[in-house]
């Protein structure tokens, strides 16, 4: 009998244990999107969670929306559904029509080390793809079409005597690059530097070196030069950015999200509020020190904040090719979750890479797309893009109402 009682304590005491360790396999139970699927290997990142607290310097006052860039209407997915002069990637007017004929040209912007920040062009960019390159940081693929910054907004109060701005500070490509690029036909891919192995792989147009040995935040890229390094990259082939839907009405389907928490890691958090008064998401982000402490990201160009009128988390695979070189499922024919956040809401979707009419007729590519599961286009808020890359194992939960966490989980066999 005493054998008996022994076993069951044993048994309870296992109970307890497993229930006190396993809640982070539930933590998609209620994601509509879930796949219920619970990898085989996570690495874990046993730092704690930090409760952000409110941001300890002012928020700057956003960029203000011109009346003649308001969009009153439904634009694409095709080509045919933009008027002239209308950005693809934006759903917006260019801010110079004659930029829509130069391919885009994609851009590796370091986020690490923190002393990187803040980095220079990023309100430019249509569409910014923040992807993990192990280590717990990440780097910011940045793609600029339609628009690019003129001289006198780095504030030098000069005007047009002031130099063209320089983007940066420039890193090295990563593998993922090369799927992204590859939806934007024609265009340019510049980076730092790359492994040998590598960099065949990235077909890059441009390597853009430092001016300071001692300074790994010295490479930057001028304005000026992107644009004749896109001009150079057009082949005269066609290409088409378009396949997104835009509209400026709100989606009825969402859930309210005033606060969207972005945990990578324990030195890697960030934060974006929804600003009603400008219908748009500010972003903040820590300093790299653990805190848990959010400050507004501004551009170095402007000294505004960084605001984005979409906000999306997408759900990919991701493979540990060695522990410092992370490839992303995210080629062509591919599908998976994702969540956008915009006007103040958060709704399910879906990104795809799956190829339409005009892929199957004419053999060209586009950009990511993003639909419901139907495969229907969901519609965007006419602006700009941040998305947020991560692996099956990571989730968006809603912790209180309205207060969102992403919360990152690295693939098995990365450093």
């Amino acid at each position: 009998m005493r054998k008996i009682y022994v076993i069951l304590s044993l048994m309870l005491i296992g109970t307890f244990f497993f229930s006190a360790c396993a809640p982070a396999i539930y933590a998609e139970a209620n994601d509509p999107l879930a796949d219920k699927t619970v990898p085989e290997s996570i690495k874990i990142d046993t730092a704690p969670v930090l409760s952000p607290v409110e941001p300890t310097a002012p928020t700057p006052t956003p960029v203000p929306v011109e009346e003649p860039t308001k969009v009153t209407e439904q634009l694409g997915p095709d080509l045919e559904d933009f008027p002239q002069g209308i950005n693809p990637l934006t759903g917006l007017p260019a801010s110079d029509p004659s930029f829509l004929d130069i391919p885009a040209v994609l851009v590796s912007i370091t986020n690490f080390p923190a002393s990187a920040r803040p980095q220079a062009g990023l309100s430019f960019s249509p569409f910014v793809f923040e992807i993990y390159i192990s280590e717990g940081m990440t780097r910011f693929l940045t793609v600029f079409y339609g628009e690019y910054p003129k001289a006198g907004d780095q504030g030098t109060g000069n005007g047009d005597q002031s130099p063209a701005p320089e983007i940066g500070p420039i890193r090295s490509g990563r593998l993922p690059y090369v799927y992204i690029r590859d939806f934007f036909q024609n265009s340019c891919l510049v980076y730092a530097s790359a492994t040998e192995e590598l960099r065949a792989k990235l077909r890059g147009c441009a390597i853009v070196y430092g001016s300071d040995a001692n300074n790994i935040n010295s490479a930057l890229l001028n304005v000026t030069r992107m644009q004749e390094i896109a001009a150079q990259s057009d082949n005269g082939n066609p290409f088409n950015y378009t396949g997104n839907l835009f509209d400026p009405s709100p989606l009825t389907s969402g859930q309210t999200a005033e606060k969207l928490n972005i945990f990578y890691s324990y030195k890697n958090q960030a934060q974006w509020q929804y600003d009603p008064s400008a219908a748009t998401y500010l972003r903040f982000e820590d300093k790299a020190d653990g805190s848990g402490k959010f400050y507004p990201a501004t551009d170095r160009l402007t000294g505004e904040q960084l605001h984005f009128e979409n906000v999306i988390v997408l759900i990919a695979p991701h493979k540990a090719v060695k522990p410092t070189i992370i490839d992303i499922q995210l080629g062509i024919g591919n599908m998976g979750k994702a969540y956008l956040f915009r006007d103040g809401q958060m709704t399910p979707i879906y990104w795809s890479t799956v190829s339409g009419d005009y892929e199957k007729e004419t053999g060209l590519r586009r950009p990511i797309h993003f639909v419901d599961a139907d495969g229907n286009p969901i519609a965007l808020k006419p602006g700009h893009t941040w998305v947020h890359v991560m692996t099956p194992a990571s989730y968006v939960e809603e912790k209180e109402p309205g207060m969102w966490l992403a919360r990152f989980y690295a693939p098995a066999g990365s450093k």
